[in-house]
C-alpha cells in the first residue's frame, strides 16, 4: 500500500481528526490540520498541477518550499499526481 492510500484510508475513517500538527517554536500556538484538510488540500495542488502544467513524459516533480503546516499536503498533492498521471 502506498503512502497516499495509506493517508486516505486513515482520512476515511478519521476525517475530522487532527492529522498534522505544527508548531514554529515562536511563542504562538501549533497549527493544526484535520485529515479532511490534508487530503483535499493534496487533491487541489495535484489537480492544479495537471491542468496548469505539460510534463512531456516527465516522470519527476521537485518540491522546494519551507517547513510548514501544508508541507505533508504537498507531498501527498505530488504523490498523488504521480499516481493519476502513470
Amino acid at each position: 500500500m502506498t503512502l497516499q492510500e495509506l493517508v486516505r484510508k486513515a482520512a476515511s475513517c478519521y476525517m475530522d481528526k487532527v492529522a498534522v500538527c505544527f508548531d514554529e517554536c515562536n511563542n504562538q500556538l501549533p497549527v493544526y490540520y484535520t485529515y479532511k484538510t490534508v487530503v483535499n488540500a493534496a487533491s487541489e495542488l495535484s489537480n492544479f498541477l495537471l491542468l496548469h502544467c505539460d510534463f512531456q513524459g516527465i516522470r519527476e516533480i521537485g518540491l522546494y518550499c519551507q517547513p510548514g503546516i501544508d508541507l505533508p499536503s504537498w507531498i501527498l498533492g505530488n504523490l498523488n499526481l504521480f499516481m493519476k498521471r502513470y
